[in-house]
């Protein structure tokens, strides 16, 4: 029940694999549709048509345009992504199974709003200007969704494959290809996207939720004797990593992906009325017999008959995204300076779950932004790609008091040590250490013991022993004046290790401003 995510190795391969399931069509309605802005700009719509879709893997465009390189003579490019969303069991078997096909509907939405998400946060290009290749966003997508309703193993499984091609349109309207990239980092947040809309959307229709972690939900009601009855796709998954020493919890998502991919059987086609048969009656075997089923069915669409039911859900909605939103915020804000917008959007939705949708979660970020709460700034990953992202005021406000200190603080104090005493300290202290000093750790330790500022950063990559020869020798030295030493780290296991290092106790930052009111107030 996640987002996957694989890259398509040839045009051929994804034609072959998607338009063998035309047996999927449903009441004459088309499984398929195009999605995205960028689908809109070429002017696709509706249903997806098999030359459109092959032109779109080829990356080829109207007016003749073709995207990709050519290599000796050779024209490469990579047709695109399969972005796979998947249903709780429990929804695919109510709507397949139980036959309440507005669930359906429902998860169409939440693929929708996923989507969307992506193209927010995920969708960009690589351009080269002045010698340097960057990454823009772009803001649009083409997007080729395909509805399917059964598993490789022939279990119930809603769930829709996405093909998003290799093309997007920067700002000055020309056609690139796709940097992909951000999909990958954003695997788990696409997913958590589709399974918060879809929590909202089941409870729309009249169901109760139960939730888990990881924004995980079953519709309660379906037990998980019947959940197992029609999960054997899981059960092989789960087998194929248990041989490998490992389980669902433990393993990476590239691990059960790679297990998913190792057990896959042939695709198969199957007589749809059989193939419900079938179902309903390892539904009446496991317990969830038709009379069960249809009173769950008759109990949602009667909850959702009420119109103060779905009032209450919006009501209750608007209300948590302001919450969510706000403690999302003040969570991503104590990791991160800025934190990127994706992140908030995800983490306000886990807070939110199944009450919240993307569009209020939206909302609410406008109205904290707008009242300045929230203040937009450019946000880094850890390659230096530049999105969009936040900073919170309360943080801004706290960075500029930590500056003030700073700026007040030179010049302010007595040195610990004389040039000459430092460097005797220094000298003595390599010669207790059990390695040989670097001259960066003797220079900052000589810095910090000469230093009139009251407020001093040393930086340093980690494992660089910088807690064991500079803190531990500024310390040990700071004590022998007379000073008190109290070492503070942000979380319990980062004060231990400082701790033990230094041979002081220490304590986490929160635990001693606790201990310590005054220090939260007007000063450092």
């Amino acid at each position: 029940m996640v987002a996957t995510i694989s890259a398509i190795g040839s045009s051929a391969q994804a034609s072959s694999y998607y338009e063998a399931d035309d047996y999927y069509a449903d009441g004459g309605l088309s499984p398929s549709e195009w999605q995205g802005e960028g689908a809109k700009e070429l002017g696709l719509a509706g249903e997806v048509e098999r030359d459109a879709f092959r032109d779109m893997l080829d990356g080829r465009l109207p007016d003749n345009q073709q995207l990709g390189t050519t290599r000796d003579g050779k024209l490469e490019h990579r047709p695109g992504w399969d972005v796979t969303m998947s249903a709780p069991k429990s929804v695919s078997i109510m709507a397949e199974v139980a036959g309440d096909r507005r669930l359906v509907s429902a998860h169409d939405r939440a693929v929708k709003a996923a989507l969307a998400f992506a193209e927010r946060h995920a969708s960009a290009t690589r351009i080269r200007e002045d010698g340097k290749v960057e990454r823009h966003q772009t803001g649009n997508l083409v997007v080729a969704s395909f509805r399917h309703d059964t598993s490789r193993a022939q279990d119930p499984q809603l769930h829709t494959h996405n093909v998003i091609m290799n093309m997007t349109r920067d700002a000055d309207g020309n056609w690139r290809s796709l940097e992909p990239r951000a999909f990958y980092q954003l695997q788990k947040a696409i997913g958590a996207i589709y399974r918060q809309e879809l929590a909202v959307g089941v409870r729309e229709l009249g169901y109760e939720i139960e939730t888990g972690k990881d924004s995980l939900f079953e519709i309660k009601g379906v037990s998980t004797d019947v959940i197992r009855a029609f999960s054997e796709r899981a059960a092989q998954v789960e087998a194929r990593l248990a041989e490998r020493g490992q389980t669902r919890s433990t393993a990476s998502a590239e691990e059960k992906q790679i297990a998913a991919l190792d057990t896959r059987d042939a695709k198969q086609t199957a007589n749809r009325t059989e193939l419900v048969g079938e179902w309903r009656t390892t539904a009446d075997i496991a317990g969830f017999g038709q009379a069960e089923r249809q009173q769950l069915v008759g109990n949602a669409k009667a909850n959702a008959a009420d119109t103060d039911h779905r009032l209450a859900i919006h009501a209750e909605g608007d209300l948590a995204a302001h919450r969510a939103v706000t403690f999302a915020a003040e969570n991503l804000g104590e990791r991160q300076s800025v934190f990127s917008a994706a992140d908030l959007e995800r983490e306000a939705g886990r807070y939110g779950m199944g009450k919240v949708t993307v569009a209020q979660i939206g909302q609410a970020i406008a109205r904290a932004s707008s009242d300045g709460v929230l203040v937009p700034r450019p946000y880094l990953d850890k390659r230096g790609a530049e999105s969009a992202g936040f900073a919170t005021a309360t943080n801004i406000e706290n960075e500029r008091r930590l500056l003030r200190a700073e700026v007040d603080g030179r010049g302010a104090v007595r040195p610990i040590h004389s040039l000459r005493q430092a460097a005797s300290a220094v000298a003595k202290a390599e010669l207790r250490s059990d390695h040989r000093w670097n001259s960066g750790q003797r220079d900052a330790t000589r810095a910090l013991l000469t230093s009139t500022n009251r407020v001093i950063a040393v930086q340093g990559f980690a494992g660089t022993a910088k807690t064991t020869t500079v803190l531990a020798t500024f310390a040990a030295e700071a004590k022998t004046r007379g000073l008190s030493v109290t070492p503070l780290a942000p979380t319990a296991s980062a004060a231990r290790t400082l701790s033990d290092a230094l041979g002081m106790r220490g304590a986490t930052v929160a635990k001693h401003l606790l201990g310590n009111p005054d220090k939260t107030r007007g000063g450092i």
